[in-house]
């Protein structure tokens, strides 16, 4: 943590430099994002690492806590990856799942078991990796019945070892309180082949309930968190949609 946490700092001061030198100091690897530190203390703590990390999980690493590096120029990764080594992190690999027997969760982490603890909160289990023991963490889950996980009897999708990854990623977020979107993909240079089952699946083995909305280039803000409603004399109104209801009233 501590040698991550240096390459931080000095990426930062690296890109906030003001000198006659600045074109020449100023480095290539976009500057990290004021929560990258927090989110790292945060994920350590929780989840401790094992002794080593492999070059796609340290590459996922960064990607986790800067997720703008997934659109980031080779040169920015060769700059990073140059830090890693001269500081002892070893080499950073790529943050694609290279092969089909790679586990991506966080750490190496991979979800085991999710029971409801009571009508507001559930147990997530994990197992760690080798080195580490296992963690058990509760977090918030909605009203409805959990699905049972591990998956039972016929599924309606096929729960590859990149698909549970993925999974234990967005457990592991929920976990910590981040926001799944910023989750990096399994293959960042492609399109996502399954985000939306993988979001209903996630709210269903913690009892959500899940709404889509399209998303379109001309799509305004009103329509994000409003509907349009028609009455029964035909005029046109506008409510809340069902992801603004749900909100907690702040009183």
């Amino acid at each position: 943590m501590q040698k991550i946490r240096d390459i931080i700092l000095s990426t930062q001061y690296a890109s906030e430099a003001r000198d006659s030198l600045e074109a020449a100091s100023k480095s290539a690897l976009p500057a990290f994002p004021q929560t990258a530190l927090v989110k790292l203390y945060s994920l350590v703590a929780l989840f401790p690492p094992p002794s080593e990390l492999s070059p796609g999980q340290l590459a996922r690493l960064f990607t986790t806590i800067h997720p703008s590096l997934v659109h980031a120029p080779f040169q920015a990764w060769a700059i990073l990856s140059r830090q890693t080594e001269e500081s002892g992190l070893g080499e950073l690999g790529s943050p694609s799942m290279v092969n089909s027997t790679e586990n991506i969760g966080l750490f190496g982490y991979r979800v085991s078991r999710i029971e409801h603890k009571n009508e507001s909160q559930a147990r997530v289990f994990f197992d760690g990796p080798q080195s580490t023991s296992p963690i058990t963490v509760t977090v918030p889950a909605g009203a409805n019945e959990l699905r049972p996980f591990p998956f039972t009897g016929k599924l309606e999708f096929h729960p590859t070892r990149r698909f549970m990854g993925l999974l234990t990623c967005f457990l592991q977020a929920h976990a910590l309180g981040w926001d799944i979107s910023l989750i990096p993909p399994a293959l960042p240079s492609t399109a996502s082949s399954s985000t939306s089952t993988l979001v209903r699946i996630f709210g269903q083995i913690l009892g959500y309930e899940t709404e889509t909305v399209h998303m379109y280039k001309e799509l305004g803000g009103r329509e994000l968190i409003m509907r349009r409603k028609i009455e029964e004399s035909g005029a046109t109104t506008w409510e809340p949609r069902s992801v603004i209801d749900s909100m907690p009233v702040l009183k």
